[in-house]
């Protein structure tokens, strides 16, 4: 399969720079770049000008879906890729779906490209035949009791909606644009099609809103919308959650709401995140660091005979645990609770690639949850399979990273190959019909 090219700034020594997975190639690869977190403008620039006062919000209700969540994993590089099998994880099996569920995973993060099974002009119809493919797979995670946050993921026709320095990247088209080393970084948002794209996003929740809105609220989760970048801008992030609130809110009065943060997801992004009023909200931050250790054949070469090694020091274990304590603080300090424990939060995306390094990627992710765990973060881990060297179950060898699944808090105890039997074609009545002709003649 062919690879990106991949680039991506790393700034260290700054607190709190965090990226998430960003945007991936058909064999999972990250081809986003890390981006500094800008969103400290929202922040008063002189100490003279007034503070707002926010209203203490009773978040107790999402606080217990929060604490329900438990254990997660990513079905990524499935629904959310260019269509569910194009990138090596999908299809979703339900023998998957039963197997990770046995073994003590609780919730399911379903990562979805609706922009891609979306009509690009009004009325933006989600393809029925879709929307049926992902219920007939909330239906496997329903049948095993496991919760599923199900969200808008790779929305590229907005995200790379951008106008280029690079006049040839304006004449290509957004996929084109993102694949053939056209400069994001330095692109500006195209202010002529935001309304567009604004009104598209609208249209595609209200209709996730009303096909899924008899699905149980202790079940199913909505996240607005993953890793907001590029030709979506920290304003008009707030602005999508802010018009697509009451849209949804109007079919699911009681469902639990996710929103992650610009850019990238990263902890820093909570300083300008902008949320309704409703106690009923988790927010979701991505963890990915220290990139050179995680992003090992993504953002550095992956050298197997030289891998970046992670090692629980007292240091690199500090980092982690100030990093969360960090992100729990700039939570309370925008979002003010009532309740105890503040504002939940969610680690919706936090992974490494292996490298020929399993016991140190095991290493880190262990930490990861125990600190996630003591702060009463869920968290939900990128990710199940076949996510270039991020992922715990090797498909094509039915094989397991054991190490990782027991730093998951998962019993490694019989862990066995996925056996997906084959799956048989009911003959239709037009070929049973034909059969019997032709067994006469």
């Amino acid at each position: 399969m062919n690879k990106h090219v991949l680039y991506f700034t790393i700034s260290l020594g700054m607190a709190g720079l965090f990226t998430g997975c960003g945007d991936s190639d058909s064999d999972g690869n990250i081809v986003g770049p890390s981006k500094g977190d800008s969103s400290s403008s929202v922040e008063s620039s002189s100490g003279a000008e007034p503070v707002p006062v926010v209203k203490p919000i009773d978040y107790s209700k999402a606080a217990a879906m929060n604490k329900k969540l438990g254990k997660g994993i990513n079905f990524g590089n499935t629904f959310d890729a260019t269509c569910e099998t194009c990138w090596g994880a999908g299809p979703v099996e339900k023998e998957q779906v039963d197997y990770v569920a046995k073994m003590g995973f609780q919730t399911a993060r379903l990562p979805v490209r609706w922009d891609e099974a979306t009509s690009k002009e009004p009325p933006y119809t989600i393809d029925p035949a879709y929307i049926s493919r992902i219920k007939e797979v909330l239906g496997y995670f329903k049948a095993n009791k496991m919760r599923v946050m199900m969200n808008m993921h790779h929305h590229d026709s907005f995200l790379y909606d951008l106008v280029y320095k690079d006049e040839a990247c304006n004449s290509k088209d957004y996929m084109q644009r993102k694949n053939t080393g056209c400069n994001h970084g330095n692109a500006k948002p195209n202010e002529a099609n935001l309304e567009k794209n604004l009104t598209r996003v609208d249209s595609i929740w209200a209709q996730i809103s009303r096909e899924f809105k008899d699905y149980d609220n202790d079940f199913l989760l909505f996240e607005l919308f993953n890793e907001p970048v590029y030709g979506v801008s920290a304003a008009t992030h707030n602005e999508m959650i802010k018009r697509t609130y009451p849209i949804i809110r109007a079919n699911n009065p009681g469902r639990t709401l996710v929103y992650n943060t610009y850019p990238w997801g990263g902890l820093n992004g909570i300083k300008g995140l902008e949320l309704p009023e409703d106690g009923n909200i988790i927010i979701d931050v991505h963890y990915y660091e220290p990139q050179q250790f995680t992003h090992q054949g993504h953002n550095s070469k992956c050298n197997p005979a030289d891998p970046v090694i992670w090692e629980a020091t007292r240091s690199n274990k500090e980092k982690i645990t100030s990093d969360f304590a960090r992100m729990r603080q700039l939570a309370d300090d925008k979002f003010p609770a009532t309740n105890a424990g503040g504002i939940p939060i969610t680690i919706g995306e936090f992974g490494a690639s292996t490298c020929n390094n399993v016991d140190s990627k095991a290493l880190w992710t262990k930490h990861v949850v125990a600190t996630a765990d003591s702060m009463g973060m869920s968290w939900q881990y990128w990710a199940f399979t076949y996510v270039g060297g991020f992922e715990i179950y090797i498909k094509s060898a039915g094989a397991w990273e054991a190490p990782v699944v027991a730093a998951l808090g998962i019993d490694t105890t019989g862990l066995a190959k996925i056996v997906i039997p084959p799956k048989i074609t009911e003959p239709t009545e037009d070929s049973t019909e034909n059969t019997e002709e032709n067994s006469e003649d």
